[in-house]
């Protein structure tokens, strides 16, 4: 399907909402999401529109912060298909995050206190509702190891062995951890800050779901300096020492997953797939031996 009906089909949605564009301008389409920024009565709202059904998923996921009193962008209406934003960029207390924010504490301190929040309603919300959600974790299956060891060309290192002897038992440790709302993709992008750095929040769910807290904590760590990791953790407060163990075996098996997917094997992955010849076993030793 060509760009175009792709954002015929948006702005259909739009009128459904009721807008009546005195302007927009196409922001950019990807995997069968097209955002529009849309000026309207004076206003300026971007419509996200999902024309993958799979993806239509956020729009329940902004209902279900709302409900648990989350911060994230104001959404002014929405459909089965698409979602009405406010504008960030014309935001007078607001901004979108910038690349320098990674490495601000006074934007990671505040930052930690959205994430604090989140997990705290997950941990309510989750043991009430049956809802099933995004689990990253869940790509951790034998099919998936096999894949990995054939795309890195591994095979034969020894803590694959070790992890296929005890594969059942650390998948148990994985399901045994305490579950809350996971964000999962942390990244300036992704980010929202207010202008005078009173807060900050993530929005763009299309990977939120549901697994450990720290899970959140290391992807966010993951991109900020040292500095500003440590507002952020300080701010944080304390975490569960075995979710941290278990989580950073798991998190290297999730993440080159991901990364033998992609057409082009990322930066990243490199330095995972070192750490999967090097040191990595001591970590899948230290989950064994909780």
């Amino acid at each position: 399907m060509n760009n175009e009906k792709i954002f015929a089909e948006a702005m259909a949605e739009a009128e459904k909402m009721g807008i009546k564009p005195d302007s927009f301008s196409r922001i950019r389409e990807k995997d069968g999401i097209a955002l529009i920024r849309i000026k309207s009565g004076g206003k300026s709202f971007v419509l996200k529109y999902f024309r993958n059904v799979d993806f239509r998923r956020e729009i329940r996921i902004y209902r279900i912060l709302e409900e648990t009193g989350i911060r994230t962008i104001k959404i002014c209406s929405a459909t089965k298909k698409a979602l009405l934003m406010e504008d960030i960029s014309e935001s007078e207390t607001l901004r979108l995050g910038k690349e320098e924010d990674m490495s601000d504490p006074e934007v990671t301190k505040a930052l930690a206190e959205w994430y604090k929040k989140l997990h705290l309603a997950g941990y309510k919300y989750l043991p009430m509702h049956s809802e099933d959600f995004y689990s990253e974790n869940a790509v951790i299956t034998k099919e998936n190891l096999a894949f990995i060891k054939s795309a890195t060309k591994t095979e034969n290192l020894p803590v694959w062995k070790l992890i296929g002897e005890n594969f059942e038992r650390i998948k148990a440790a994985i399901e045994s951890e305490r579950k809350t709302f996971n964000y999962n993709d942390f990244y300036y992008t992704n980010l929202v800050v207010a202008k005078n750095k009173s807060e900050a929040f993530m929005f763009d769910y299309n990977l939120f779901g549901k697994g450990a807290a720290y899970s959140d904590i290391n992807n966010v760590c993951w991109s900020l300096s040292e500095k500003a990791k440590k507002a952020f953790l300080d701010e944080y407060g304390a975490i569960d020492e075995r979710e941290k163990i278990i989580e950073e075996a798991a998190m290297v098996l999730v993440s080159l997953f991901f990364a033998c997917r992609r057409e082009v094997f990322p930066d990243w992955g490199e330095e995972l797939l070192e750490e999967l010849k090097g040191s990595y076993i001591n970590k899948i030793e230290a989950l064994l031996a909780l």
